[in-house]
């Protein structure tokens, strides 16, 4: 178990999905979140769709550079998945999409990721 890691978290069996194309960043989250919840990287939409259906997940963590992809957009995000919290991790601090991703119910996560503030996120999104 990691420095730092909240034990009460650890027991609570909240699913974290970490839906990115860039394998480093999602491996770098999935690590930091590990200890305190179920974590699961997911390289591709369809396949977290897939796994929601036996699996469903209390959040989503989505890399930016997906909604790049395959025309992903922070809408069809939020259809597929209706009941799940949902941040989206992001380099610049103002764009379209951030204002567009908050208007459709996520949170955002900013570059560079610090252990800390990735778990406070995290921890505040799923309490609510």
């Amino acid at each position: 178990m990691q420095i730092g890691v909240d034990c009460d978290l650890a027991v609570g069996n909240r699913r974290i999905f970490v839906l990115d194309t860039d394998e480093i960043g999602r491996m770098a989250v999935q690590f930091m979140l590990h200890d305190e919840y179920e974590t699961h990287e997911i390289a591709s939409l369809q396949v977290a769709i897939a796994k929601a259906q036996d699996w469903p997940p209390d959040l989503i963590i989505l890399g930016e550079a997906l909604l790049g992809e395959d025309k992903l957009n922070v809408e069809t995000v939020s259809e597929q998945f209706p009941k799940t919290r949902l941040m989206l991790v992001v380099g610049e601090a103002r764009s379209a999409l951030n204002q567009s991703a908050i208007s459709k119910g996520f949170v955002l996560l900013h570059k560079p990721l610090r252990l800390e503030d990735v778990r406070a996120k995290v921890a505040a999104v799923l309490q609510n």
